[in-house]
């Protein structure tokens, strides 16, 4: 019977094969599915971990258009007060290095002179050079 309803289709060697593998994929997928549905495993995939990775990228896209709004000539940022944005607008300060800094102004205290920046993880002498027209303290 079988061998009829195939003859009736028409089917080459190669398009019964074909027509075989998908039709055994789908009846073992659906073996799979109806298992997993009978005996549901305690262990859950966590898609927050994966989507954490594309929050960094939004970070990094947040920080690029932030970056976007450069200060102008003579315009200065006072670091003992300066919000995260407003250090990112920095030139060469992204967002981790804004973050280190208000960490620092919180954990140590305020910023006594425009040279304290180089306590800072990831500041040195020449990108405090860079910042110095950029940067007061008050």
């Amino acid at each position: 019977m079988v061998q009829r309803f195939v003859n009736w289709l028409a089917l080459t060697r190669s398009e019964q094969r074909v027509l075989l593998f998908l039709s055994a994929t789908l009846i073992v997928g659906a073996g799979i599915r109806l298992y997993q549905d009978t005996f549901p495993t305690k262990r859950q995939f966590d898609y927050r971990s994966i989507d954490s990775s594309f929050a960094v990228f939004k970070d990094r896209l947040a920080t690029d258009s932030l970056r976007k709004k450069q200060l102008r000539p003579g315009e200065t940022v006072n670091i003992n007060s300066a919000s995260k944005e407003e250090l990112i607008a920095l030139p060469g300060i992204g967002a981790t290095l804004a973050e280190r800094i208000i960490s620092y102004r919180e954990n140590e205290g305020e910023f006594g002179s425009i040279e304290d920046l180089q306590k800072v993880k990831g500041i040195s002498k020449k990108k405090l050079e860079k910042l110095k027209p950029h940067v007061t303290v008050q």
